[in-house]
């Protein structure tokens, strides 16, 4: 109906806008990262010892028709004989009648520069295919009268600095993307830049702090940053806030439920925004579970 084809256009053009202030959003948005680095870093999993099974659904501002949904599903595991870490992440996405599908591979290695420094290197690559499911919006109009499929791949690189207390990394998990075949209307792939810092502090035995710092660009749209601040308790539960430089507060909270498995959760409100009439807020929740492959070693903590 027409009026469908007006909502569903109606929210590609919010998304396209707020793609332009929030480094046009090409790659899916997080707000618990800090906990599944691989996603930003290809590195990140030569930070782990322990292999790692993450799961995370995203709902985007709830109560707008057709706003982005996502879920992702990501394993690596170490193999320690070579320092090498091994990983494959899943994805899944859709925002009205597009939607994305995504596997990709990564490799990192790390070397030890000293006694407690370390640095690691990774390289990520992967397929996409993309899918515009224009039929179900019942028009004549020949620009959206007929569904659109096609398929990209990209590769990425990742390198991080870390100690058990302290990490900084530069990575771009889309750093070249490649046209597979002949299509029209293909999605346009900007080259995606991160740079990642956070520290651990002692404030005593039962409670650690660890400040986090985000920044990123999108060719074309400039800086954008993320301050996080989180706070462990015991070793058992997360407590975090988060300010996004696009407006936003984000509250999580992440929760040890048993020695491999972590349960979080992520609140997302904006404190202006351009969706009138909507709740406009976003829930994420996260699952991971890390393995001991020998009953005699115990998984320790990961802070990072």
């Amino acid at each position: 109906m027409k009026e469908r084809l007006m909502k569903a256009l109606g929210v590609m053009i919010i998304c396209w806008c707020c793609c332009l202030q929030a480094t046009a959003q090409q790659e899916p948005l997080y707000s618990q990262y800090m906990f599944n680095g691989m996603i930003i870093n290809p590195a990140y999993p030569s930070m782990d010892e322990s292999s790692s099974l993450t799961a995370v659904g995203r709902n985007q501002w709830v109560g707008v028709e057709g706003a982005p949904k996502t879920a992702t599903a990501s394993f690596y595991t170490p193999i320690k004989a070579t320092n090498t870490s091994f990983g494959v992440s899943l994805m899944n996405e859709k925002i009205t009648v597009n939607s994305q599908t995504a596997v990709n591979f990564n490799i990192s290695q790390r070397v030890k520069l000293n006694e407690k420094i370390y640095l690691a290197m990774g390289l990520k690559g992967g397929m996409s295919h993309f899918r515009e499911d224009n039929s179900s919006l019942s028009t004549t109009d020949p620009v959206f009268a007929q569904n659109q499929s096609y398929w990209k791949t990209d590769v990425g690189f990742g390198f991080m600095l870390f100690t058990d207390r302290f990490f900084i990394g530069i990575s771009s998990p889309t750093f070249k993307s490649f046209d597979l075949g002949n299509s029209v209307n293909k999605v346009v792939v900007q080259s995606h830049y991160y740079l990642q810092t956070g520290y651990l502090i002692n404030i005593n035995d039962d409670v650690k702090l660890k400040p986090n710092i985000l920044l990123r660009q999108v060719k074309g749209a400039g800086f954008q940053y993320d301050l996080n601040a989180n706070i462990l308790l015991k070793n058992l539960v997360w407590l975090g806030a988060s300010w996004r430089s696009e407006k936003t507060m984000t509250g999580l909270v992440q929760v040890q439920a048993t020695k491999n498995l972590q349960i979080g959760y992520s609140y997302d409100t904006p404190m202006q925004s351009n969706l009138k009439g909507a709740q406009t807020v976003s829930h994420e929740v996260m699952i991971n579970y890390r393995f001991s492959w020998s009953k005699w070693k115990v998984v320790a903590p990961r802070y990072f």
